[in-house]
């Protein structure tokens, strides 16, 4: 597949495209680490072997069937307390992608980094940044989309944008759309509280009772929204009790 990005400013105006690699994420650090790439830099699989996830989790993708990439920008003046407002612009830019293609489908976020459509996760996230002082001076920002994809280990889990709606997608144009969409999103203006909001409205299981695991026990409440530290914010008979992430999950299936 011949690529050449033409709908963005800048993100993806340098491009790697690379046939098999174990992880673009893993790749751009380590181009970091040798080079000083073009901000906006795109680092492109057909197939990743070795995906990460947050924590220690692993993203599995098909060859040529879904987008598996990674971005590399420069970010001007973003303190480091702020990093959340970065996860939050491209979790927003993810869905805005999808709502594109979609049609009539409720797209969600799950807290913290995980795009949801029918309670089925489509996409995630991983941002991975590098600091110095109080600011943020590189971010990679990973994102596996599965598109075309319809057959996985486990389909009460996953989905793709073929499954959703009963036909395949054209790679090359989901990408163009998706880094259009993440470019518009990094540029943009919008306050802490401004993101905050947005991110709310789209965010998995709010207000809906659940149960979560938490310390190898079970507890129950309602998703109110995140705070500023992007901490996820569960109230429970205790009151609103504020949770990191990998401290607590929806292990439990409603």
């Amino acid at each position: 597949m011949a690529l050449f990005i033409y709908k963005t400013k800048f993100t993806g105006k340098s491009l790697i495209h690379l046939q098999q690699i174990d992880s673009t994420n893993t790749y751009a650090k380590e181009l970091l680490a040798k080079t000083t790439p073009k901000n906006g830099t795109v680092i492109l699989a057909d197939e990743q072997l070795n995906g990460r996830g947050q924590g220690t989790n692993i993203w599995k993708s098909e060859a040529r069937k879904n987008i598996t990439a990674s971005i590399i920008y420069f970010p001007d003046k973003l303190l480091a307390i702020n990093h959340f407002m970065l996860n939050m612009k491209v979790a927003l830019a993810v869905v805005a992608t999808l709502k594109q293609y979609l049609n009539n489908q409720l797209i969600q976020i799950k807290w913290p980094n995980d795009i949801y459509v029918d309670e089925k996760k489509i996409a995630g996230i991983l941002i991975e940044n590098t600091i110095s002082g109080q600011f943020i001076t590189k971010s990679v920002i990973g994102i596996g989309l599965n598109v075309n994809q319809t057959h996985f280990l486990d389909l009460t889990l996953a989905t793709s944008m073929q499954i959703v709606e009963k036909t395949s997608f054209d790679l090359n144009t989901v990408l163009q759309t998706l880094l259009v969409h993440i470019e518009n999103w990094y540029m943009s203006d919008y306050s802490k509280p401004e993101l905050q909001k947005k991110y709310e409205f789209n965010l998995y299981l709010k207000n809906i009772t659940h149960s979560f695991m938490y310390k190898e026990s079970i507890i129950n409440g309602k998703i109110i929204g995140v705070n500023e530290h992007g901490q996820l914010l569960i109230e429970t008979t205790n009151g609103i009790e504020a949770f990191n992430q990998r401290e607590i999950s929806f292990g439990l299936s409603r």
